[in-house]
């Protein structure tokens, strides 16, 4: 159990009868992921036979690099109130020779919407306009004289689901609409990808490309892990080692279809008739399909991206790391060894910029208040009804 900073565990905030319970419950889980790792062991050494790995190779070019990190923070979670919706989000770049911070600056954003209609477009409304803030950092990076540029996640993460905000209504911004801000973040997006001097580092990977192209192999799903990218190739990478999907795959961009594959196979693999070639057409129409409705353009504008994992140290984990497709891996992964954070096993450049630029999980509901405070000394407004616009939604539970 972990201390927070007061010396207490969230475990013992619990009713002591509910602590009893979830001890419990531990012991099972802990019986039942134990069951699934041995299960899987004889999976993983099978897949460790097909799957090639190359050591990261010493190279020098990247020791005169300018380096600028660009990443974001959004609200964790939104404030809301009987008057409106807040959200706070920011982005910062650092651009560092070597290891020395040379350059730096911030940018602080608010997002203030009704509070009716549906949190789940709100909430991604403010993911969008905090990838928006970030893409458009990075492109300001670009007249800064600097060789390369690092962001925090893929290229097109922002994609999933932005149909959701096609028709939604600005209250206030630049955009009338959903659709146009989900245009311009696109293709903001594909600006930086084209520039050729911009990689992602993915932490949280989503990926499964593994696991469907197992599927499509064997012509089964039997040796399927049920395990992300991450994970798997987490397990099989030694330190100082890296793997390229389309090294085993054979197509850079064939990642997005076998991920696909992996989540779709059991309701296509129903129809008994079905061939696997016929299987993977389908759920490639799948991910093409989805990238018009989400982005309003055809596939290729933005499947031009390849994807490589890395371990620079253990027992950290291996990264992701999402480049342009034709781009030059050795001095990049010789700059993220020897720049390795062996706590993280990422870039320390990018763990320094992730630290300042963080916004609390509490931050927005303070500066909600702050917005209140401010109101309250008005004359023109009723004191009565600000109260009644800034009241919690629900009083139960602090934000």
């Amino acid at each position: 159990m972990k201390l927070e900073e007061g010396g207490f565990s969230d475990w013992v905030k619990i009713p002591a009868k509910m602590q009893s319970q979830f001890f419990e419950l531990a012991e099972k889980q802990a019986k039942k992921v134990k069951a699934k790792l041995l299960r899987d062991k004889e999976k993983l050494c099978a897949l460790k036979k097909v799957l090639a790995f190359s050591s990261i190779a010493d190279n020098d070019n990247w020791k005169s690099w300018r380096v600028a990190v660009v990443d974001g923070s959004d609200s964790p979670v939104m404030s809301e109130r009987i008057g409106g919706r807040f959200g706070t989000y920011g982005a910062t770049y650092h651009i560092f020779q070597g290891l020395e911070l040379v350059d730096e600056e911030y940018y602080s954003r608010d997002f203030s919407e009704y509070q009716i209609g549906n949190p789940d477009a709100s909430m991604k409304m403010l993911t969008l306009l905090t990838a928006m803030l970030e893409r458009q950092t990075a492109i300001d990076c670009l007249s800064k004289d600097v060789d390369l540029i690092i962001i925090d996640g893929s290229f097109f993460g922002f994609r999933p689901n932005c149909r959701i905000l096609h028709r939604h209504q600005f209250v206030d911004g630049g955009f009338r609409t959903g659709l146009e801000l989900v245009k311009y973040v696109r293709d903001l997006s594909v600006r930086l990808l084209e520039s050729g001097k911009a990689v992602g580092i993915i932490k949280r990977v989503q990926s499964s490309a593994l696991d469907g192209w197992s599927i499509f192999k064997n012509g089964d799903d039997k040796l399927q892990l049920n395990w992300n990218d991450k994970e798997i190739l987490s397990s099989l990478l030694k330190e100082g080692e890296f793997f390229s999907y389309e090294t085993a795959f054979g197509d850079p961009i064939a990642f997005n279809y076998y991920t696909r594959l992996a989540l779709a196979y059991s309701r296509y693999a129903l129809n008994l008739d079905r061939s696997m070639g016929s299987i993977l057409k389908a759920v490639k129409g799948d991910v093409h399909r989805n990238i018009r409705k989400d982005l309003y353009c055809e596939p290729e504008v933005i499947l031009r991206t390849a994807r490589h994992y890395v371990r620079c140290a253990y027992p950290a984990p291996a990264f992701c790391v999402e480049t342009p497709l034709s781009y030059d891996l050795a001095p990049l992964l010789a700059f993220f060894k020897a720049s390795c954070n062996k706590a993280t096993g990422l870039p320390i450049q990018l763990d320094l910029t992730d630290q300042d630029v963080t916004i609390p999980a509490g931050f927005t509901r303070e500066f909600v208040e702050e917005i209140e405070a401010r109101l309250a000394k008005d004359p023109e407004l009723d004191k009565y009804e600000l109260e009644n616009h800034f009241g919690s939604l629900n009083p139960q539970k602090q934000e």
